[in-house]
């Protein structure tokens, strides 16, 4: 049941933790990859995410 939770899930802002419109996937610190949202995008690049 656990992984069927963790598929279904929705994703996201890695930034704002909203529900990401349109989102571009960046890798963070950690080497994850993660949703952000378009308006969270400059945010992220100034954090040096690395885009996917």
């Amino acid at each position: 049941m656990g992984i069927w939770k963790k598929l279904f899930q929705p994703k996201k802002c890695a930034m704002c933790g909203k529900k990401p419109v349109n989102p571009n996937y960046y890798y963070n610190d950690h080497d994850e990859k993660v949703p952000v949202c378009y308006k969270c995008v400059t945010y992220a690049e100034r954090r040096s995410f690395r885009k996917v």
